[in-house]
């Protein structure tokens, strides 16, 4: 598996192992993010160091998985996204949609 959860108090740190983020794990990424949402408001951080790329069917398992939470009354931020992943954000105005923090620890306590 390509993404790892860890759990800090009523936070679910997803930190994704992957260099490309693309097609072969959107599907993957999104039944992940739906498997971890829980039952009331949940709260997501996502941590994109490792990711250079991403490919449009990612960031569409992004939204789904972000329309779950909200649905849910919950919130997902994103942290640590690369130069070249964040103008992809920016083009998109991806950015303007998803909280978007520079390290694990400013989005962990943006949530608390």
């Amino acid at each position: 598996m390509n993404f790892t959860k860890e759990i800090s108090g009523d936070i679910t740190i997803i930190t994704l192992a992957l260099v490309e983020a693309s097609l072969n794990e959107s599907e993957e990424f999104k039944n992940f993010i739906y498997d971890n949402c829980g039952n009331e408001a949940p709260k997501m951080v996502i941590d994109m160091s490792n990711v250079l790329y991403m490919d449009s069917s990612f960031i569409g398992a992004l939204v789904a998985g972000l329309k779950k939470v909200l649905s849910k009354n919950g919130e997902i931020v994103l942290a640590n996204i690369s130069n070249d992943v964040m103008a992809l954000f920016e083009l998109t105005r991806l950015d303007k949609v998803f909280k978007i923090y520079h390290n694990t620890d400013e989005a962990i306590n943006s949530l608390k």
